[in-house]
C-alpha cells in the first residue's frame, strides 16, 4: 500500500457533514512545494533529517504547546513530504480511539447534546483514559481547536522557521492544500501507524520518489483505510 499522489496531494477531502471541531482522529499527508526533497534523504530504509526537516519535526512536536488539548500521535517526516497523526479531543472522539492513543475521553454536557443537531462544537468534561501515550491537558475541554486550525497553524509556522534558517523570503515551502483521513476504528488506527513507520523502508517505491525506478508502478488502492 502506498501513497497515491493523484488523489491525495491535491485537496484536503473533507467529509461532508462531519463535524471538524467536535474531536476526531485525523491521518494527515502535506507535501513540500512542488514536491522537491527539501527535508532530508533515506539511507538504507531510514530517513536523514537535514536542518529544514528537523525544524518541521519540531514545529510538529511543539503544536502541544500552542493547541494543549491536542494529542500527537506517529509521526514521518519524508524528502518531499510527511505523514501523521493527529488527535483533536472532543465528544466526536471515540472512546476506545481516545483509549489507544492516550487522548481524554470528553463527555457530552447536557447544554452540548442540546445543540449539537443545530451544528454547535460539542464540549464537555475531559476525563483521562488509560493509556501512557499523549501530550493533551488533562481538565475541561472548553475550547477545542479544529482540525484545519492545527495544520494551518503548523504549516504557517514551519514556513516561517524553516525559511528564517535559510535566508528565504516568501517562499512557499508546504502545498496549499493537503490530505486528510478521518480514522474511525483502533483496527484502521493500527494499520495506518504501521503505514506511517514504514514509509522510509519503501521510499524506493513512492510515487513521490523522483528516482523512483522506471516501470515500478505502486499500489493506489486505500480500501484497506
Amino acid at each position: 500500500m502506498t501513497y497515491d499522489p493523484n488523489k491525495h496531494h491535491r485537496r484536503s477531502i473533507r467529509l461532508r457533514g462531519h463535524d471538524y471541531s467536535g474531536g476526531g482522529v485525523y491521518f494527515i499527508t502535506i507535501c513540500a512545494q512542488d514536491k522537491k526533497c527539501l527535508f532530508g534523504r533515506v539511507a538504507e530504509g531510514e530517513m536523514i533529517l537535514n536542518e529544514a526537516g528537523r525544524t518541521i519535526q519540531r514545529v510538529w512536536e511543539d503544536l502541544p504547546q500552542r493547541f494543549p488539548t491536542v494529542v500527537l500521535d506517529v509521526f514521518q517526516l519524508m524528502p518531499n513530504h510527511l505523514h501523521g497523526i493527529l488527535v483533536i479531543p472532543g465528544a466526536g472522539l471515540e472512546p476506545a480511539l481516545a483509549l489507544a492513543t492516550g487522548a481524554p475521553i470528553v463527555q457530552p454536557s447536557p447544554k452540548a447534546a442540546g445543540t449539537a443537531s443545530q451544528g454547535t462544537a460539542s464540549q464537555g468534561t475531559a476525563s483521562r483514559g488509560t493509556a501512557s501515550r499523549g501530550t493533551a491537558s488533562r481538565g475541561t475541554a472548553s475550547r477545542t481547536p479544529t482540525m484545519g486550525g492545527v495544520i494551518g497553524a503548523f504549516k504557517s509556522i514551519a514556513t516561517i522557521e524553516v525559511n528564517r534558517i535559510q535566508s528565504c523570503v516568501g517562499r512557499r515551502l508546504l502545498q496549499e492544500n493537503f490530505y486528510e483521513h478521518i480514522i474511525r476504528s483502533v483496527d484502521s488506527l493500527e494499520k495506518i501507524r504501521a503505514y506511517i513507520r514504514q514509509n522510509p523502508v519503501h521510499w524506493c517505491d513512492d510515487p513521490e520518489n523522483p528516482d523512483r525506478p522506471p516501470g515500478n508502478q505502486p499500489e493506489t488502492e486505500w480500501g484497506w483505510l
